[in-house]
């Protein structure tokens, strides 16, 4: 048998392959979701955050966390490449009804170790980010990154009407460059 049928100018031994576009390997997601409306513990339970609006317009530059560890090791993950954050929303009641992604990330997120204060003797708050202090006054730049006021930021980490002085312990995920 020829190798090159010279009639119908083919190979009859050559196996035809698909014509394929090379494929992009497709990034694995890593999920975080913002609150789509404020939680019961808040008193604006149920009111809309505005965060979906606030990250696209450029608002929200960050959102907090308690895990610092866990995120640490995703940070480092996004890092070395292969992943992207995919940021989502429930669209009903949070873990009974499905996530809507709103964006997604390519670039690797930051983050930066933060402490939260909260000073019952004059109901201020003060931050350590990276152990840098933030004053009372400086922590509305921290609330406004987030996507909230002061007054709803103080209630989100610290409830309605905390007692005592209070600390909370996490992570700022930097979904832009920004940096404190």
């Amino acid at each position: 048998m020829a190798c090159f049928d010279m009639d119908t100018e083919t190979c009859p031994n050559f196996l035809h392959l698909e014509q394929t576009t090379p494929r992009k390997m497709e990034k694995k997601k890593i999920v975080i979701t913002l609150s789509r409306v404020f939680p019961t513990t808040h008193s604006r339970k149920g009111q809309p955050t505005g965060f979906k609006e606030k990250l696209a317009s450029g608002c929200k530059l960050h959102t907090i966390r308690g895990n610092f560890d866990q995120w640490n090791a995703i940070a480092e993950k996004m890092q070395r490449g292969g992943y992207c954050l995919s940021i989502r929303q429930w669209s009903g009641r949070p873990y009974n009804s499905p996530q809507v992604e709103i964006a997604s990330l390519d670039q690797p997120i930051g983050i930066q170790r933060i402490e939260l204060h909260y000073h019952s003797e004059n109901d201020t708050i003060t931050a350590r980010i990276d152990g840098r202090e933030w004053i009372d006054a400086d922590c509305y730049e921290i609330a406004k990154n987030d996507g909230l006021n002061t007054t709803d930021f103080k209630e989100w980490f610290f409830g309605r009407h905390p007692k005592g002085d209070k600390v909370f312990h996490g992570v700022i995920i930097h979904f832009t460059d920004f940096r404190y």
